[in-house]
């Protein structure tokens, strides 16, 4: 007899998110095969075990070394946010620089350009790898 569905069953029987048809089917099912009813009753053991299990409460020192954690985190996210403004506006005036102020000299052009296509060759070469990666991925047919 083809058990897959109910195992299925069983997995929704265990968490509780089995409809009373479903369920009748189930017990109907599990009085006829022994295998399932075997896997069924280690199943059920191991969730009554897995439901006992009690975890500790973190100590007061533990909650003390968390938060700077936490403070980091947030001082680091606050941080990467100034630097991406300073950034887009340091881009934007050497745009400015570049294109609308006619008395900026060639070498400041220059020192304004060379980073820009550092840039732009790095973004390039990002994604020509990915496209080449992405011929031979392995896993695309996998959802996270």
């Amino acid at each position: 007899m083809a058990c897959g569905r109910f195992k299925e069953l069983m997995m929704a029987s265990l968490d509780g998110e089995i409809s009373a048809e479903d369920r009748a089917e189930l017990e109907s099912h599990l009085a006829e095969c022994d295998d399932c009813r075997r896997e069924f009753d280690e199943h059920t053991m191991l969730s009554e075990l897995v439901g006992e299990i009690e975890l500790p409460r973190p100590s007061q020192e533990d909650m003390m070394k968390y938060w700077p954690s936490v403070y980091s985190k947030i001082e680091r996210g606050a941080g990467w946010g100034l630097v991406i403004i300073g950034v887009l506006i340091w881009v934007a005036y050497g745009v400015y620089l570049f294109i609308i102020d006619p008395t900026t000299g060639s070498l400041t052009k220059l020192l304004i350009a060379l980073p820009v296509v550092g840039v732009l060759m790095l973004l390039i070469s990002v994604i020509r790898e990915r496209v080449n990666m992405s011929k031979t991925e392995r896993y695309k047919e996998v959802e996270r």
